[in-house]
């Protein structure tokens, strides 16, 4: 493999450990160092460049895990056909309890107290609730073949799988249960998933294109009592930041630091099943509860000069027209929706501005884990899947 030359300081370097990929690297003065399952071949190199990447991201949130369990790589067990059924048909369970409908106020129990969780607020723990109790009469002895019978799409199969499989497992740790009926039970296999159309990024100019026509009010009706461009400077937000939705909405004038130039992202006002109204939301943590920084340019800090003047530490830097949290879904229905049409433009949701800001870091350049933690993703593997692509076929090979 020729000769392996010293890492320059603070980064991980990959070297050959008895033809197996190995990383080192120090952190404050301690070493470190993982083993990786992988052959040194060029053709492993991609595994190891991940790993790298996610340390990395890792160290610059603050929140790296010296034991290094966490890197350690997951050798995952063989996935097996959509199709196939991993439990027999004359599989016996014995002592469970007899119905599904038994396990409803059990479920109720570990979604509230186990999880923590308002399960009337949690979408995923509510609709599993509300299957659990259409299946009242199924016994729960044959519940991975009416899993198997159900229509859902392979990732909601996958998530309600995971669920109730660690549901089973809390019952049977608390002697409800003496077997889980769905330990081996494994994930189906997920496809390639297919893009939403309606979340295909945006290029600058056409960007630039619909902010223009909401600041100017271009079409907006003269008898409107609420212009269009109300909303420009929560649409310039997301579009110059890729933050999430409930993000944005949510975003307080104590969370702004004009002196330090950052903007603090560390909690949502989201919408729930009862709706994106301001009294249907519920305030929480982000998406994958951390806290991220973001830096402010000259455009955003003017724009941020005039959102939280006069206002209150508590007070939404986006309101409605009336004050309140601004609706994105009724903001996506009866604005952004016809302004594309009227350019001309594909309809497109509002997170559309989130792919568009990875999409748009990851062709200027910008390093994977720099767009992870600017995005909130807890790993660099969403980030990767969704905005680094081959569009283009490279017709020029780096240099030496």
């Amino acid at each position: 493999m020729g000769l392996k030359k010293k890492s320059r300081k603070g980064e991980i370097s990959i070297g050959n450990n008895n033809g197996r990929i190995r990383l080192r690297w120090r952190v404050s003065g301690e070493r470190f160092s993982l083993n990786l399952p992988f052959d040194y071949l060029p053709e492993n190199m991609h595994h190891a460049t991940i790993k790298v990447a996610e340390i990395k991201l890792d160290l610059v949130k603050g929140c790296f895990d010296a034991t290094l369990e966490k890197y350690s790589p997951k050798i995952e067990t063989p996935q097996v056909n959509k199709t196939e059924i991993i439990v027999p048909a004359n599989t016996q369970v014995d002592n469970l309890p007899v119905l599904l409908g038994d396990l409803v106020k059990d479920f109720n129990n570990w979604a509230k107290n186990i999880r923590n969780v308002d399960i009337d607020n949690a979408v995923d723990y509510l609709y599993l609730r509300r299957v659990l109790e259409r299946w009242l009469d199924i016994e729960v002895s044959k519940i991975a073949f009416q899993l198997n019978t159900a229509d859902w799409s392979i990732s909601t199969y996958n998530r309600r799988l995971t669920m109730l499989q660690t549901f089973f497992t809390w019952l049977v740790e608390n002697g409800k249960m003496t077997a889980n009926p769905l330990k081996n039970v494994r994930r189906r296999r997920n496809r390639k998933k297919q893009k939403n159309t309606k979340r295909t990024p945006l290029n600058i100019d056409e960007i630039r294109l619909i902010l223009d026509a909401i600041k100017n009010n271009t079409f907006c009706s003269k008898s409107s009592f609420h212009k269009h461009s109300h909303y420009y400077p929560f649409l310039l937000f997301i579009f110059s930041t890729g933050v999430r939705n409930a993000e944005a909405v949510g975003l307080r004038v104590k969370h702004v630091d004009l002196t330090k130039k950052r903007v603090e992202i560390s909690e949502t006002f989201a919408r729930t099943l009862k709706g994106s109204n301001h009294s249907a939301r519920i305030q929480k943590g982000t998406k994958t509860e951390n806290t991220r920084f973001l830096p402010l340019q000259k455009e955003l800090i003017t724009l941020f000069k005039r959102q939280i003047l006069g206002k209150q530490p508590d007070d939404f830097v986006f309101p409605s027209p009336k004050g309140l949290s601004i609706d994105d879904q009724m903001l996506q229905k009866r604005i952004l929706k016809p302004i594309l049409g009227k350019l001309g433009l594909d309809e497109r949701d509002l997170y559309a501005a989130r792919h568009s800001f990875g999409t748009r870091a990851a062709k200027q350049g910008i390093p994977v884990t720099d767009i992870a933690y600017l995005m909130g993703h807890s790993t660099i593997n969403t980030a990767i899947r969704n905005y680094i692509s081959v569009e283009a076929p490279s017709y020029k090979l780096p240099s030496l």
